[in-house]
């Protein structure tokens, strides 16, 4: 009863706090600091933590722009060597009274190695490049947006159709935004055999459902808080049709013993997976400056768990530029189901190639710029009102042998099935960066 009697007393105080220091009141809030760019978030990645914010996404675009981005990440590790490239055109153009219609066609591609859990019989070349078109209606009558989208992506592995439906609304006399999202993604997964490492082809399906909530509050004069949560549930064929693990009729002081056996990896038909990230921002207005800190968890039916800590420095420098520092740490410890090295493969067991999946460390750094211009007569090349140019640059690095060469929870390599010692994985220094355009008519 006494802690009950404690917390109500503590939200007493923040309720007071609240309604007289100022949530609810504009000009001890101070609206045109939340009005300035360095005082907004980016909704947040709870789950995908380390990934760069994908130009594929379902952000509304504002009335009458049109834009353009490209993404490339690079892995240059010996085991990995891989690329990857996103691109998309949008456009957005307002039918009349908010009601307007979004456009674009966006492509990706990858080409990387593909390695089994112990190095043998590997590495296989992955290469695959999709494209598609975009199409979303939009409602915007100036205080809330409505979104309703559809994606769809065909390559010669398969194809994916993608409904997706985006909410977000400003409640003006509290400072609060509160965003809402839902995501359905229906990939077939098409692979002939002489394709694969595996003696069969690969005819199946996957989907993936993501829910997301965000609010965002203006807290006193020159702080924003935001907290982002997110869930996602998966379905059907969840592996690597590339990767192969090796199967052990056992093992004994690491050294193989009895005939061992190469399949493909055997994961769960299904998974949930979930995370919060939780942001403040603090505006330094006598510098227009803005300084961010964060910090995330997540779990999963897999029993993958991930923490992570960030922090950002963004800068205004006059009135069209800024520049922003950001960086990360992140840990995840491995799924249930994985190992480094399986000693045997009982009928109905898992087993897992994904490094993804084992327990790791990672950290990086983002370098951003932007610059934006607006037409004093006129308009710019003749019909735009305005343009807003961002490119960034991202290093990360991950360590999936942080715990120890001798740990199983890790991710490591072997030269062959029958060595003994085992080595670092030559992979998981990654470098990407992005540029994008948008112009207003």
């Amino acid at each position: 009863m006494d802690s009950i009697r404690k917390l109500t007393a503590a939200l007493a105080l923040l309720a007071l706090v609240s309604t007289s220091a100022g949530c609810a009141k504009g000009p001890v809030v101070a609206r045109e600091m939340l009005a300035d760019p360095t005082m907004r978030f980016k909704s947040g990645r709870p789950i995908a933590a380390l990934e760069l914010p994908s130009p594929q996404s379902d952000d509304p675009l504002p009335p009458n722009t049109v834009t353009t981005r490209i993404q490339v990440n690079a892995d240059p590790g010996a085991a990995v060597k891989g690329t990857w490239l996103e691109s998309t055109l949008r456009g957005s153009v307002e039918i009349i009274g908010g009601f307007g219609i979004e456009a674009g066609y966006g492509v990706e591609y990858r080409n990387q190695l593909e390695q089994k859990l112990d190095g043998f019989d590997g590495p296989l070349n992955d290469t695959c490049a999709s494209h598609g078109p975009d199409v979303a209606l939009v409602l915007d009558d100036g205080t809330s947006v409505l979104r309703t989208g559809y994606r769809l992506r065909m390559a010669w592995d398969g194809w994916l159709h993608e409904p997706s439906v985006r909410a977000r609304t400003s409640v003006l006399s509290r400072d609060t935004v509160v965003e809402v999202g839902y995501r359905r993604s229906i990939s077939a997964v098409t692979i002939p055999a002489d394709k694969l490492p595996a003696r069969d082809p690969v005819d199946d399906d996957y989907n993936i459902d993501r829910l997301f909530v965000a609010i965002e509050q203006g807290f006193l004069p020159g702080w924003n808080l935001r907290l982002d949560l997110a869930m996602q549930i998966e379905e059907g064929f969840l592996q690597n049709p590339y990767r192969l693990v090796s199967l052990w009729s056992h093992r004994d002081n690491l050294e193989p013993q009895g005939i061992p056996r190469t399949e493909p990896e055997n994961h769960p038909d299904s998974r949930i997976r979930w995370g919060a990230l939780f942001r403040v921002r603090w505006l330094i207005q006598s510098i227009n400056a803005a300084l961010e800190f964060g910090a995330g968890y997540g779990s999963g039916s897999w029993r993958v768990e991930h923490s992570l800590a960030q922090v950002a420095y963004l800068q205004r420098i006059g009135d069209q530029f800024t520049l922003s520092l950001r960086g990360g740490a992140y840990h995840q410890t491995r799924a249930l189901f994985y190992r480094d090295d399986y000693p045997d493969g009982p009928a109905g067991a898992y087993w897992s190639a994904d490094r993804q999946l084992s327990s790791f460390v990672a950290w990086w750094a983002d370098l951003g710029f932007s610059w934006s211009t607006f037409a004093e007569r006129g308009r710019l090349i003749g019909m735009f009102k305005y343009f807003t140019l961002e490119t960034g640059l991202r290093v990360l690095q991950a360590n999936y042998a942080w715990e120890g060469m001798g740990s199983d929870n890790g991710f490591t390599n072997a030269a062959s099935l029958a060595a003994t010692e085992r080595k670092w994985f030559g992979g998981g220094f990654t470098i990407g960066g992005f540029l994008s355009v948008e112009g207003g008519f």
